[in-house]
């Protein structure tokens, strides 16, 4: 009896060791299947060789260093995963990406990969893509090709809204403290050139907005930054109707209107270039 007892003990751990076994491999091919896909569909703005990775997520093949994110992945929860999200909604890989969107079948693998708890691929496993998995380059239209680059511009066209709105507010500074009428023309002019670059910038931010892919902490700083940002556009055209539709001349109603408008146009715009730089190099890149 006692040898009976013994035999079937000794199957039973076998036959659940060989189960655990058996769900680990599951597990290690999953998290390799979903290795593929990303280095197929996601190196392209999240490559570790990138030397300026989107949203500063440049390890996108290191599996167990995504899953370690809470930011874009909770494990157990596709759900309430921002990664997967991106991903079911088609917002990532982006406009900007030449390979097509995830497939059906792609998405249920980050799903299931997700539901499983994340695991990591096996430490030798480094699969390249297949063939399924890289799909043929998007041909993008040519007109939307054109909008794309055109959207590249939105960096360098808030250069000058920033410029002249800061330096409007030094020009306004000297108006205050020499107490020259002339120094009005200088701030009017400069404010009515922020405002003008103001608005060609914001219009070149939604258009490149739309060719991008954020995830997790990434995705909400472009949201700040872009609903921001067109409140900050708006707010210099209100400055500068402020300053040529009225009088304002020094010590009116008008002027301290203006001036306290312009100061705070001024702070909008540093807030909102400051987000537009945390999308490159983080909300610490000013730490110390």
């Amino acid at each position: 009896m006692r040898f009976f007892l013994t035999c079937t003990l000794t199957l039973l751990l076998a036959a659940l060791g060989g189960r655990a076994a058996e769900t680990d491999g599951d597990a290690a091919r999953l998290a390799g299947r979903v290795r593929e896909i990303f280095e197929a569909k996601c190196t392209d703005c999240h490559g570790p060789e990138l030397p300026r990775p989107k949203g500063k997520f440049g390890y996108v093949l290191d599996l167990k260093r995504v899953a370690a994110n809470a930011d874009y992945i909770v494990r157990g929860h596709p759900e309430k995963s921002d990664l997967y999200d991106m991903v079911f909604k088609e917002d990532m890989p982006g406009e900007d990406a030449s390979v097509p969107p995830l497939t059906k079948d792609e998405k249920e693998s980050v799903r299931r990969w997700i539901e499983a708890g994340a695991p990591a691929p096996a430490p030798a496993e480094h699969p390249a893509p297949t063939a399924s998995t890289g799909g043929a380059e998007i041909k993008m239209p040519v007109w939307k090709r054109a909008l794309r680059w055109l959207g590249r511009l939105h960096p360098v066209s808030t250069h000058f809204p920033v410029a002249l709105m800061f330096v409007a507010v030094f020009a306004e500074g000297l108006a205050w403290w020499t107490q020259r009428p002339s120094w009005l023309q200088t701030v009017r002019l400069l404010v009515v050139l922020a405002a003008l670059g103001a608005v060609a910038a914001v219009g070149l931010g939604w258009i490149n907005a739309y060719f991008t892919s954020y995830v997790g902490q990434s995705a909400s700083i472009l949201g700040w930054h872009r609903w921001l940002g067109t409140g900050t556009g708006v707010w210099a055209v209100v400055c500068a109707g402020l300053a040529t539709l009225g009088k304002c001349e020094e010590g009116t109603k008008d002027r301290q209107r203006f001036r306290g408008a312009l100061l705070l146009g001024a702070a909008l715009v540093g807030v909102t270039g400051f987000l537009g730089s945390a999308l490159i190099y983080g909300l610490d890149h000013y730490a110390w």
